[in-house]
């Protein structure tokens, strides 16, 4: 806990820091994407055996992390976007326990996407109150092994910059 506080207070890096972030690539060989950290675990599936050769949809889940479960005081409210599709979910005023998952539709093989998340919470840190920013951004693509001109998918995986990251902001309340 004091490890959190102290990322808490310093501010941790947007999730959208980096100029070269990493992207994971859905494969045959690979459907299926996992990360865990600090603050919650992100999940990602595509069928790549059932769209060969189709636009295909991704499956994506996230939950909180037990850390951050312990600071929420009230319910979440978290939308979910997109940057090159049009795709948008909502939850609002849902337990902080919720496993939130959703699916992003229609996405092209050999296209670089970015999806992005976010939940408000109150929170109480130490007895500190405050407002909790909770965001994550996942960057991916699909390679089905027959389509031309994969993004990167020799290079898959061997990125310095992970595919997923999140951050997690307070703002505490006056004193």
């Amino acid at each position: 806990m004091p490890a959190l506080a102290l990322a808490l207070l310093a501010g941790a890096a947007p999730a959208h820091a980096g100029v070269n972030q990493g992207s994971h690539t859905f494969k045959m060989s690979a459907p299926s994407y996992k990360k865990s950290d600090g603050n919650g675990t992100f999940n990602g599936q595509v069928n790549m055996a059932g769209n060969v050769g189709k636009n295909a949809p991704m499956a994506w889940s996230f939950t909180t992390s037990p850390t951050v479960r312990k600071i929420a005081t009230g319910q979440m409210n978290c939308k979910a976007g997109h940057m090159q599709l049009p795709y948008s979910d909502s939850h609002p005023s849902v337990g902080v326990d919720y496993h939130w998952h959703s699916t992003v539709p229609d996405n092209r093989h050999n296209t670089k996407y970015t999806l992005y998340g976010n939940c408000v919470f109150r929170v109480n840190v130490g007895g500190r109150t405050g407002t909790a920013n909770l965001g994550f951004r996942f960057n991916y693509s699909l390679f089905d092994g027959i389509s031309k001109n994969a993004p990167d998918a020799e290079n898959a995986g061997s990125q310095k910059e992970s595919s997923y990251a999140s951050d997690l902001q307070i703002a505490y309340d006056p004193a």
